[in-house]
């Protein structure tokens, strides 16, 4: 004859619980994530700066499109620790996505970018604007 045990059926709930929460969040991490970024208004540009640790250069693209800077960057898992035994897997693996709306001032061909220790710093010129003066007769 078999007793219910209490405490057995909890870590049973508790075992079942984990393993949905660890399939939630690498469902979660495996879509778009974000990149905190700080735009700054330096007068004659603006700048982007964007947090993208991790990154190689190479998985980075920034455009212009619609009027709107776009910024993705895609971190692939390796190919080589497919096989691998993890113990414990934290790194994530995914797509960061951001769009930003650019003011009509700028000269888009002028755009710069540079990408060094994890930080992304794009560079967009302003364009002067002549002012149209209406003689008032």
């Amino acid at each position: 004859m078999r007793f219910f045990d209490p405490f057995e059926e909890l870590r049973r709930m508790q075992e079942r619980m984990s393993r949905l929460l660890e399939e939630f969040d690498r469902f979660a991490f495996e879509r778009e994530l974000t990149a905190p970024l700080d735009v700054i208004d330096e007068g004659d540009k603006y700048r982007v700066v964007v947090d993208l640790p991790g990154f190689n250069k190479e998985d980075i693209n920034v455009y212009v499109e619609d009027g709107d800077l776009v910024i993705k960057a895609e971190r692939k898992e390796e190919k080589e620790e497919e096989g691998k035994n993890f113990i414990r897997k934290e790194r994530r693996y995914g797509e960061v996505y951001r769009r930003v709306s650019l003011p009509s001032e700028i000269d888009v061909d002028k755009i710069s970018a540079k990408y060094n220790n994890g930080v992304l710093e794009i560079i967009i010129p302003k364009v002067e604007k002549e002012k149209k003066v209406i003689k008032i007769e």
